[in-house]
């Protein structure tokens, strides 16, 4: 991506912390880059569709994308893995950076194999430095992930599991209670491909005759809910 010095860099801020969201915006202004940054923000899925709706041809340069989002208010999506994904996909000239508290290597790994970011930050690692850094070197068309998820990603190689979106979703809906039955009511996919997937997580998380309160236990102590 090659961006003209007399033009703006457009930086999306997606987080449902206030405080963060402002924190970022500061770091930003006091970055000194070759152009300008205009920030904007969302603090939730809601806000961030209808900010996705609302352009056509042309979105954001970057968006900087919490993972932990609650889902928006329809349920449509779910996560801010999702988001991301949705973005990626009308607007796949836009670079994400996604900024976590996440640590763990297989959520970590899910994200890469759902969303593939341009860039990879753990929150509590971010300072000026790495952020600039972050912006340009995804600006220039590479990958940047930080320190921390270069080792966590070397070192946990051979713990991966994979859990999709449509799995994330099944996992979401029985977390709020409802019952298997009703999930194809939320989910476009028939009673026995949710059965189907709901024992291949339950084989993923090595509880392959765990309940169901077991499988949820066990899928928040992993972040992925």
């Amino acid at each position: 991506m090659i961006v003209n010095k007399n033009m703006s860099l457009e930086i999306l801020i997606i987080d449902d912390y206030p405080m963060t969201v402002r924190g970022y915006s500061i770091l930003l202004k006091d970055i000194k880059f070759e152009y300008s940054i205009d920030t904007d923000s969302a603090f939730n899925c809601d806000e961030a569709l209808l900010k996705l709706n609302n352009h056509k041809e042309h979105f954001y340069d970057i968006v900087l994308l919490d993972i932990n989002l609650p889902a928006s208010s329809n349920n449509v999506v779910v996560s801010g893995l999702e988001l991301g994904v949705k973005i990626k996909t009308k607007f796949p000239k836009t670079k994400i950076i996604v900024h976590t508290g996440i640590n763990d290597y297989q959520r970590i790994s899910n994200i890469f194999k759902i969303l593939n970011p341009e860039g990879f930050l753990i929150k509590s690692d971010i300072e000026p430095g790495i952020l600039f850094e972050a912006i340009r070197t995804v600006l220039s068309d590479n990958f940047f992930y930080s320190e921390r998820t270069n080792r966590l990603l070397s070192r946990g190689r051979n713990q991966d599991k994979f859990i999709d979106s449509w799995n994330n979703k099944i996992l979401y809906h029985l977390s709020l209670g409802e019952k298997m039955k009703e999930l194809p009511k939320h989910i476009p996919l028939s009673m026995a491909t949710i059965e189907r997937r709901k024992k291949n997580l339950k084989m993923l998380f090595e509880i392959p005759d765990g309940n169901t309160k077991q499988l949820l236990e066990i899928a928040r102590k992993k972040g992925f809910i």
